[in-house]
């Protein structure tokens, strides 16, 4: 046999004796709630299927509305009845609160900036509250009446020239364009054609960034693996948040050279207001901001895309 190929099993083997050794100390004299019995380094990966939420719920039939498995190396706790849900999203939320690290995280949410990301502590209070007192305020929004006036007119008027010229309107995609255009001013300031996105468009990119966010990846349930990324799933996030990043870095350079000082500030002035001040308590810098209109675009298009489902399935 190659001498390459005895030094890749004899790196494989201590690899894998070293991943035996922490895994068994981390779960060595730890009292854990029952569940089913899973194998080293794996755990209880192989019993999730393409439904896992089905494969949960008969798991919590035989052990019980708390239940313990692992995931890869991830110990992790499955709560299934309103009872215990209750102790752990109220009587000890701030023990629960926190966000764990993933590959998604790190690569599209700029190293768990954005408030949907971050972990519990001061940070995410503090993000919370900007986004809370800042950009979400009803004198923040009430600021943008007019806006929302002149985007209705919009509307109505493309409704009243299709009427006179007897041309069916759907109803439903319409209105889901006029919610994200006025997300899109609130947050920039303008409508973004989706060109200006990239090549592929603007929904097609953000698709693909909330596809790789909830996509299992071995390499969050196995830390050791993380680096092969033998799903190829972190070589796209990387291609995703590189398109992100362009489009947001793109934006944040045309606010700090715009002259307006007459507009209403977006949500974007708003954060660029507090950049590099010492006097604020809000400390961020650009990726931060990045990061947390990210979220704004993904959380938008979401509900863009629920309404529109919601519409289909009403049909």
């Amino acid at each position: 046999m190659p001498t390459m190929a005895w030094t890749w099993i004899i790196l494989s083997l201590v690899l894998l004796a070293y991943i035996l050794v922490q895994w068994k100390s981390k779960t060595k004299k730890k009292k854990l709630p029952p569940g089913p019995r899973g194998f080293p380094i794996f755990g209880n990966l192989h019993m999730l299927g393409e439904f896992p939420h089905q494969d949960l719920h008969q798991l919590a039939q035989k052990h019980g509305p708390i239940m313990h498995l692992r995931l890869g190396m991830v110990p992790t706790i499955v709560v299934s009845s309103p009872q215990a849900a209750k102790l752990f999203l109220k009587t000890h939320d701030l023990v629960f609160a926190s966000r764990p690290h993933n590959e998604a995280a790190k690569h599209i949410s700029y190293e768990q900036k954005s408030l949907a990301f971050a972990p519990y502590g001061s940070y995410w209070r503090n993000i919370r509250k900007m986004c809370t007192v800042e950009l979400l305020s009803n004198v923040k929004i009430n600021s943008f009446k007019s806006m929302r006036k002149e985007e209705l007119d919009l509307l109505i008027k493309f409704i009243q020239e299709a009427a006179r010229e007897n041309v069916a309107v759907d109803l439903s995609a319409k209105v889901s364009s006029l919610s994200a255009d006025m997300s899109c001013r609130l947050v920039f300031g303008k409508k973004y054609m989706d060109k200006e996105f990239d090549e592929r468009g603007f929904k097609s990119i953000i698709q693909e960034g909330l596809q790789l966010t909830a996509a299992p990846n071995l390499g969050d349930y196995i830390p050791y693996v993380a680096p092969l990324d033998l799903q190829g799933l972190t070589q796209r996030m990387k291609a995703v948040s590189k398109i992100f990043d362009a489009f947001l870095e793109k934006t944040i350079d045309e606010h700090v050279q715009s002259k307006d000082e007459n507009k209403t500030k977006d949500f974007v002035d708003v954060m660029l207001g507090f950049m590099g001040s010492e006097e604020s308590e809000y400390r961020i810098e650009r990726p931060n901001i990045k990061a947390i209109i990210l979220v704004i675009i993904q959380r938008t298009y979401v509900i863009l895309v629920r309404s529109q489902t919601h519409h289909i399935s009403n049909r």
